[in-house]
């Protein structure tokens, strides 16, 4: 990780009419750390210095930064002002803001109105295929030589299931975030902002829904609530069967994410324990009356 010293050196030599400026720790993101600059004239910025190893998420920073400003120019993000390509740093306008309340409806309508308008973004480089990231995070950990929990078998089976389930209603590619946690989001008043594009790409716009879904906690409720502004009309069963699948195939994935980095990881994580937990959600899920419904839904 490059030291305090060298961002500073870096920064002087990039921004010289920034003059003197001001760089503090802003906490939150698991791989990743992230800085705030206050500048002489009060302008403020964040730098984002990118985590080890994250290639082997197939993460491209270059793609990010593009993808960035495309999102930036949608009016749905903040400014990236430049990529500092040696290093991998992106560095972005601060946005004053608060974080999102996830059981707030009216700010459930307004990420549901943001990806809608990300989803209708011109295209993108890169693509975000799950069954495929899914099966990479499995020949990496194993390529690492991480032991995955035995109920894994069981949880690529039901996961079979899930994706040839919503493969008969295929739908076009279109520009997604494809990391939607709560953390990527900021709110001011009835203006929401997302963060963090290091997965973005192209890709089913249902997977992103159920991402979100899956990363807000969402009940049934709400994920009508949630489909309804998406869509703009009543989300028919059909809808609701493919969000609670995909919401449910989520945490296989950051399962499987999180096994990669007990192979590679050096943060003091207990990204075993992580994985477990999202594992076992999973597996209670697919398990349950409503998950067996739902595939029946979509085989009539």
């Amino acid at each position: 990780m490059i030291s305090i010293e060298q961002i500073t050196e870096l920064l002087n030599k990039e921004f010289p009419s920034w003059g003197q400026f001001s760089l503090s720790s802003i906490s939150g993101g698991l791989t990743n750390q992230n800085l705030l600059i206050e500048n002489s004239s009060g302008e403020k910025f964040v730098a984002r210095l990118p985590g080890e190893n994250t290639e082997l998420f197939g993460i491209d920073r270059q793609r990010e930064y593009e993808i960035s400003r495309v999102a930036w120019e949608i009016g749905i993000a903040p400014e990236p002002i430049a990529f500092l390509v040696d290093r991998e740093i992106l560095i972005t306008r601060f946005i004053q803001a608060e974080s999102i309340d996830t059981t707030d409806s009216v700010s459930i309508q307004l990420v549901a109105k943001l990806l809608k308008q990300l989803h209708s973004a011109p295209t993108v480089s890169g693509e975000f295929h799950l069954p495929s990231v899914i099966n990479d995070y499995i020949e990496t950990a194993n390529r690492y030589e991480v032991v995955h929990p035995p109920q894994l078998h069981e949880a690529l089976d039901f996961s079979e299931k899930i994706i040839d389930s919503c493969a008969r209603y295929p739908r076009a590619f279109v520009p997604c975030h494809n990391d939607l946690i709560a953390a990527n989001f900021l709110q001011n008043n009835d203006q929401i902002y997302l963060l963090d594009w290091e997965y973005a790409g192209m890709g089913d716009p249902f997977v992103d829904l159920g991402n979100c879904a899956a990363n807000f906690c969402m009940d049934d409720a709400t994920c009508f609530i949630f489909m309804e502004s998406y869509l703009g009309r009543r989300p028919s069963e059909n809808d609701i069967s493919q969000l609670h699948l995909l919401r449910v195939l989520s945490d296989l994935r950051e399962a499987l994410w999180s096994y990669v980095q007990v192979g590679v990881s050096s943060l003091d994580v207990d990204f075993n324990a992580y994985g477990i937990k999202h594992l076992n959600r999973f597996l209670l899920n697919c398990k349950s009356d409503n998950f067996t419904a739902c595939i029946q839904s979509l085989a009539d």
